[in-house]
């Protein structure tokens, strides 16, 4: 029962009218980055979230719906929780409990879903508040209610105890279980009826309800409609439900949960949900108090509404010489109810350090975006400030073609500013060093303070699903002074995957220019002209395994500073691993119930090297794991990283050579062919561009998507049609437009050395990484 193997997609028609909440938000929240993940779906600065659920029916193979798997997930998080001792709940403790011998939480939806919300994943987004997310997406995608959402969620450490409702229990079970999660009997049939809208039983996982080959892709639907409405209801009551939970082989294996469920009261509350109105306002309440259920040390915030103005990207950035700051940013006007066609001028009037009048900047127009239900213009603008009366705050006035204005203060606070530490992104780079990228920081301080931190967010692989968030603070070291200004610089060596994924803010004493990303940074810092330097300031270099990045031109003495402090490393094995045609990848994290490795696999007692190499000959890669364990694939099905203790991880030894090292548990040793791998596509009409950066947050391609577990190169350029570009990533993505909506890098080829989902010869990119086609013209 529960939401069992559940594509359950929740598709409902309400009034929009009255959907948000009427009090403005203040900025900034707690609740920004998420704010934006559920506002931005298509156009400018889209956050792509919503994309694996666009359309509706989108899913990762034949019967498979993401939507509903999404909505499976956020219930399986929550199931284990109890409200009785305030424990559990939607805590993201189920990225712990899939290896947990198929009891609980049985199926793909799982880790598809999970792989889905990692890249969204920070220091402001807990997994636990994506899932959330996910809840909101899933059902708005396919037509249903809007799901308030609120944020604040913890991310659990450690797996919850069993306790998903399955199909084979009890109705006093099922009672108990919905119980100790706040759910009363009338309340346990109306969630099952919203959870059972749409989607079905797969076959596979439980072949006692739906025996294999009984269906069309081993899925039973639970109602004939792919839409959420009350069709669950309506052919319960009549006596036509084809719903594999109440009638069919569920019956005589004693798997009939959702009849049992549903009769418990003699269908009394079932009944009443055969009113579609009923039905809605049912389900809106009950799926939010699912995502509600949460620990008793958590204290959530109001629901996410949409801001009406909310600054974006805003950055103050030091000038040379010290006498002006740059301030520039954007102005996201929401213009659900007043279109931009109605926006004649949108003005950012700031005040200056002491409160008082600083100036007006005008902001121009620079793209669209839209939600749901919502619609945005960003306007964009950029000036200069006179350094020491800087600025404080500002607000923003909107002129209508009509002449009439519309004023924006915050809710009366104005949109704070602080410019006593800033980001000198200019300044700041990443650099290759020795297979790694370094990241290099400047940043200005304003005086008297002389001191700041970096402090990074790292994503590190831990052995599930999921990474892991890592708190890594860099002490600064200042090199020089310019203008009322300390230049302080420090630098911290990133795994190559890293750099898109890692955010970090500079902090000194109670400021913070906060949220910063890796991925916007060049890959050349720029020197910064300091004619107003103090000739007694004093420079370091900076020490570490690449070389020194000088950024400033000053005339100062140099000192040495500590290395940079790094990521984990450790010493390498006694005899790094080699095998003839391979390349050593290094010692990668792999996890029982997502496969990194899934073309074939062995076990034996004679695993060596060169026995898995001979066995995975023709694929990409070949990893071996436990000791015994050999693994094949043409891509990471499944996502990897570097063990976060480097090849000391991989220390069982091989089976079949007791001087060789086979991985560990959780850890395998990879290698990489020397002459395998994917090649990129003759595509007529068409002519390969290269490979390109991308991000989850600002995706390059955004006129089309789809996905397709089995794309090809082929079938890209097909959907993409009309298109002047088209690009395919992480082996199952395709995009098309026309232009580039974001900014973007060409990097090396062997970058997009994902195979494609239908074609493993051919190059879908890989992750954050775009293989571009154009259209010749």
């Amino acid at each position: 029962m529960g939401f069992t193997d559940l594509n359950v997609i929740l598709i409902l028609t309400l009034s929009l009218c009255s959907q948000w909440a009427t009090a403005a938000p203040t900025w900034p929240s707690s609740a920004d980055e998420l704010e934006d993940i559920m506002m931005l779906n298509t156009g400018y600065r889209a956050r792509g979230f919503a994309t694996a659920v666009t359309p509706c029916s989108a899913g990762a193979g034949p019967g498979r719906v993401t939507a509903a798997e999404f909505i499976r997930t956020a219930f399986h998080d929550m199931a284990t929780g109890n409200v009785y001792l305030g424990t559990g709940g939607l805590d993201a403790s189920i990225v712990f409990e899939l290896d947990n011998g198929g009891g609980d939480n049985i199926g793909q939806a799982f880790p598809t879903s999970l792989n889905i919300f990692a890249p969204y994943l920070t220091s402001r987004s807990s997994m636990a508040d994506i899932i959330a997310m996910g809840m909101y997406t899933a059902v708005r995608s396919c037509g249903g209610p809007v799901i308030p959402v609120r944020t604040g969620r913890v991310d659990a450490t450690e797996a919850g105890p069993p306790g998903v409702p399955l199909p084979q229990n009890s109705l006093y079970t099922f009672q108990n279980q919905f119980a100790r999660t706040g759910f009363d009997p009338t309340q346990m049939i109306q969630v099952v009826a919203c959870g059972h809208t749409l989607g079905g039983v797969h076959a596979e996982n439980f072949p006692q309800i739906v025996p294999v080959g009984s269906a069309p892709n081993n899925v039973k639907q639970f109602d004939s409609t792919a839409k959420f409405d009350n069709k669950i209801a309506t052919d319960y009551v009549s006596g036509n439900s084809i719903d594999p939970l109440v009638v069919g082989p569920s019956q005589a294996a004693k798997r009939a949960s959702d009849l049992l469920v549903f009769n418990s009261d003699d269908n009394a509350t079932i009944t009443t949900m055969t009113n579609p109105t009923t039905f809605a306002n049912t389900c809106r309440t009950l799926l939010q108090k699912m995502i509600d259920v949460v620990p008793a040390e958590v204290t959530l915030t109001d629901p996410i509404v949409p801001y009406d103005i909310k600054p974006v990207a805003l950055q103050l950035t030091l000038q040379s010489g010290g006498n002006e700051i740059q301030f520039a940013g954007e102005i996201r006007v929401r213009t659900t109810t007043r279109p931009a066609s109605q926006i004649s001028k949108v003005e950012v009037l700031y005040k200056d350090r002491t409160g008082g009048a600083g100036g007006t900047i005008t902001a121009s127009q620079k793209g669209t975006a839209a939600g749901f239900d919502d619609s945005f213009t960003f306007y964009s603008f950029s000036t200069r400030i006179p350094s020491q009366t800087s600025i404080s705050a500002f607000n923003v006035l909107v002129t209508l073609s009509s002449g009439a204005t519309e004023s924006y203060d915050n809710n009366g606070a104005g949109y704070p500013m602080q410019d006593n530490v800033m980001l000198q992104a200019p300044q700041s780079c990443v650099t290759d060093s020795n297979g790694k990228k370094l990241l290099n920081v400047a940043a200005a301080v304003r005086s008297p303070a002389t001191a700041a931190d970096l402090i990074l967010s790292l994503k590190v692989p831990r052995g599930v699903i999921t990474p892991e968030l890592q708190k890594q603070t860099v002490a600064l070291t200042k090199q020089s002074t310019v203008g009322p200004y300390s230049i302080l610089t420090g630098s911290y060596l990133l795994e190559t995957g890293q750099v898109q994924n890692t955010k970090f803010d500079i902090s000194s004493g109670q400021a913070a220019d906060a949220f910063k990303s890796t991925a916007d940074l060049g890959t050349t810092c720029v020197p910064l002209g300091s004619s107003g330097s103090s000739s007694s300031s004093s420079s370091s270099s900076r020490t570490s395994t690449s070389t020194t990045v000088s950024t400033f031109s000053t005339s100062t003495s140099t000192t040495t500073s500590k290395p940079p402090s790094s990521s984990s490393t450790s010493a390498p094995p006694p005899s790094t691993p080699s095998q003839t045609g391979y390349t050593y990848v290094g010692c990668y994290t792999d996890s029982s119930s997502a496969r990194v490795l899934t073309g074939k696999s062995s076990s034996t007692s004679t695993n060596t090297y060169k026995t898995c190499a001979a066995y995975c000959s023709g694929y990409t890669y070949f990893g071996v794991e436990y000791g015994s364990q050999c693994y094949c694939g043409n891509q990471f099905t499944n996502p990897t990283g570097p063990a976060p203790k480097g090849e000391s991880e991989c220390s069982f030894k091989c089976s079949g050579d007791a001087t060789q090292v086979c991985g560990a548990g959780g850890r395998m040793n990879l290698f990489k062919s020397v002459t395998q791998g994917p090649t990129n596509a003759t595509i007529p009409g068409y002519t390969y561009s290269g490979c390109y950066t991308d991000s989850t947050s600002a995706r390059v391609i955004n006129g089309k998507y789809n996905y397709d577990s089995a794309l090809t190169i082929e079938k890209c350029a097909g959907l993409c049609k009309g298109y002047k570009i088209f690009g395919t990533e992480y082996s199952n993505q395709c995009y098309c437009g026309n232009a580039y909506s974001n900014p973007t890098t060409k990097v090396a080829d062997g970058d997009c050395g994902y195979g494609c989902g239908g074609n493993p010869a051919q190059a879908c990119g890989a992750g954050n990484r775009l293989s571009v086609y154009t259209a010749i013209v």
